[in-house]
């Protein structure tokens, strides 16, 4: 009766004990992996295939192994940012002997992991892969660029765009044939001078955009000279366009002229008559009133028989 009794006292601690040893049996023979991450199981150092040879990956998800024989390798698959330590500000001279100081960053994560567990062990490992490549393309792609084409107030001058794209191509093909890496971008975090230089290229700049200055107000004076070379070519033009139609006018009036005093020289009286009458008609307008001498031309013509003509002495009666 004694030994049931403490049976039934102690039965607590049992299904306490039988519950932590079903919890770690199952922690044992089971793995979890996440959706942002990816696994593989190694046993004895290498990794689980298929049929085929090709290296097992495990989606996400609850999955079994072997206890104590099989090993989970993990890895994110998110993107990482990698900036270069190795030659981090390092000393590049350009194609037109400008001397840089430029540091460069990098975008990846594993494209294939079966291949990076196979050359990489961690991304540790993998990191400082990345900081060889990326420096030696880096050292061989922009020597062949001149400075104006890093940094340029003319964005349309600046092929800093063209200069990364041309790094990726690079990198990414060899990171992802080798290592199963897949680089996304390849940027330049900082580009400057080093400060022993720093005041011969702002000197070199200021020379070169007052050259420019001075080209373009050079073009600017030549182009004002001949468009006052061509408004002087366009005004004597003109001048002496106007001066042949004065003269032609002048010469036409001359001619009329000449033709009516002909006229009128054969009877003076008659001439003088007319222009005395005309000068009436141009001088007064209806309702007038003028006090005047009658003997003030061109008013002789208000006289008294002053609108008779006398005919000519030669004239026949």
């Amino acid at each position: 009766m004694n030994e049931q009794h403490s049976i039934y006292q102690h039965w607590p601690v049992a299904v306490l004990a039988l519950l932590v040893f079903v919890i770690f049996t199952i922690a044992t023979i089971t793995f979890q992996v996440k959706e942002t991450e990816y696994a593989i199981i190694k046993t004895s150092g290498k990794a689980k295939v298929d049929a085929n040879g090709e290296i097992i990956q495990y989606a996400p998800g609850l999955h079994f192994k072997w206890p104590f024989i099989d090993q989970v390798w993990r890895h994110d698959k998110r993107l990482q940012c990698y900036e270069l330590t190795k030659g981090q500000e390092e000393q590049i001279i350009t194609k037109d002997e400008f001397q840089i100081v430029i540091s460069t960053y990098v975008l990846w994560r594993i494209g294939d992991p079966g291949l990076f567990l196979k050359r990489l062990k961690s991304t540790e490992e993998a990191e400082e892969t990345l900081d060889a490549v990326v420096r030696n393309c880096r050292n061989s792609i922009l020597p062949q660029h001149n400075f104006s084409e890093l940094v340029n107030v003319n964005s349309g001058a600046s092929k800093m765009q063209e200069i990364e794209k041309e790094m990726l191509a690079t990198i990414r093909k060899s990171t992802m044939e080798e290592f199963g890496i897949e680089v996304t971008r390849v940027g330049f975090r900082k580009i400057g001078f080093p400060e022993m230089v720093t005041t011969k290229v702002f000197d070199r700049m200021r020379a070169e955009r007052e050259s420019k200055s001075a080209r373009h107000m050079a073009e600017g004076m030549s182009e004002a000279q001949r468009i006052r070379s061509e408004a002087d070519r366009k005004s004597k033009e003109i001048i002496a366009k106007a001066e042949a139609d004065s003269k032609r006018i002048r010469g036409e009036g001359d001619e009329a002229a000449a033709k009516y005093y002909a006229v009128f020289s054969k009877d003076p009286e008659l001439a003088v008559f007319l222009r005395n009458l005309e000068a009436l008609r141009i001088s007064l307008n209806d309702k007038d009133t003028l006090i005047l001498d009658t003997d003030t031309p061109p008013f002789t013509l208000l006289k008294p028989g002053a609108m008779e003509l006398h005919a000519p002495a030669d004239a026949k009666p």
